[in-house]
């Protein structure tokens, strides 16, 4: 029985609906249209006016419905010959992927998920990788499961270009060794007077900082970081002893310069507090508190390091590089403000700043 059946729900859908309402089903297990069940029924007129790609297997013999948008993903070699043939035969080069899937669901199991996973496919002459996000459902039939539907996008392009990112974020991660090598080196011949000897250590150990920062974003592809693991990183260094240094705050993200000049100010102040400060005698500590808070109606992102337990401190008589460093870069990053205060019990820097300024997406 073959021909325009004038059933309803095969009306409309493109060239994959005129396939089908062509289509001799008599010559399947299925038989006419009109005596389908009535679940196949509304999922094959679901399928055909979709403009998801979408397929299904029906039945012991898994006989296969698709539409327009899942005809775009094929080659010559399925299309159209795939409509009404059996699942089994007409995938056979990647049944042992997407086969006990299928079984999977049809054994009243539940349905699968399946995220950015290679299932290779044969098309316009050539075995292509080809990267799906794809989910297999039940289609119920009375009390058992009639067949599966697949809803499903090619995703190739999307897995190219994070890969492409990956190997460009590799790259890039070299040659900044190579250049921090390099600069490194220089200094070390520029530095080559004892008097000079200080200033080189102060110059490498900021070069490290700076080097750790960069290593971090690349590893989160360096659009933002983590604000916990930007201090861990910068904190890296000088964790002398349990307690000494504590952090807690709520899970903030940074964008990837104010990473930067967060990872620096760190780790100046952090190297003050380990030859001068709190973290320069025993039962010294440090704290690094970070939180969001409402100033008259203004959501703000506060960031304080407070020192306890040190020697006596005092305002500099005059800013160095590293004093600067920790107002200037934090100021112009954040677009906030820092105060910097020279108490009894230590040193406190407080860093705020609009909330909105920072990166909102929460790792």
């Amino acid at each position: 029985m073959g021909g325009d059946t004038g059933s309803l729900f095969l009306s409309g859908g493109g060239e994959m609906g005129a396939l089908t309402r062509a289509f001799d089903w008599s010559k399947t297990s299925l038989g006419s249209p009109e005596a389908w069940p009535q679940s196949l029924r509304v999922t094959v007129r679901l399928v055909l006016t979709s403009r998801h790609p979408m397929f299904i297997w029906w039945g012991p013999d898994l006989i296969q419905f698709y539409n327009d948008a899942y005809r775009e993903t094929m080659g010559p070699e399925r299309h159209p010959s795939a409509l009404g043939a059996g699942g089994r035969e007409c995938w056979d080069e990647i049944w042992d992927i997407i086969g006990p899937q299928i079984e999977y669901v049809m054994a009243g199991k539940g349905a699968t998920w399946h995220e950015d996973q290679l299932v290779p496919v044969t098309r316009h002459g050539r075995r292509e990788d080809v990267w799906w996000t794809y989910s297999f459902g039940p289609i119920d039939l009375e009390d058992k499961v009639g067949g599966v539907l697949v809803v499903c996008k090619d995703v190739t392009s999307e897995h190219m270009a994070r890969e492409a990112l990956k190997l460009i974020n590799e790259e890039l991660k070299h040659r900044f060794k190579n250049t921090f090598a390099v600069l490194g080196a220089v200094a070390s011949q520029t530095f080559r007077d004892v008097s000079s000897r200080a200033d080189l250590e102060k110059y490498k150990a900021r070069l490290a900082a700076f080097g750790r920062a960069h290593a971090l974003l690349t590893a989160a592809n360096w659009a933002a970081a983590p604000l916990r693991d930007v201090v861990n990183t910068a904190l890296s260094p000088y964790r002398i002893g349990e307690g000494r240094i504590t952090t807690s705050g709520p899970p903030l993200v940074l964008r990837s310069q104010q990473a930067l000049a967060l990872s620096l100010a760190v780790h100046e102040l952090a190297t003050n507090a380990v030859k001068y400060g709190a973290l320069s005698v025993t039962g010294g500590r440090v704290s690094i508190v970070w939180s969001t808070e409402d100033q008259a109606g203004d959501q703000k992102f506060v960031f304080v390091w407070q020192e306890f337990g040190g020697p006596s401190v005092s305002e500099p008589a005059d800013k160095g590089f590293g004093s600067q460093l920790i107002s200037g870069a934090l100021e112009y990053d954040f677009r906030g403000s820092v105060a910097v205060s020279y108490e009894s019990t230590g040193l406190t820097c407080r860093l705020t700043a609009p909330l909105e300024n920072l990166e909102m997406s929460p790792q």
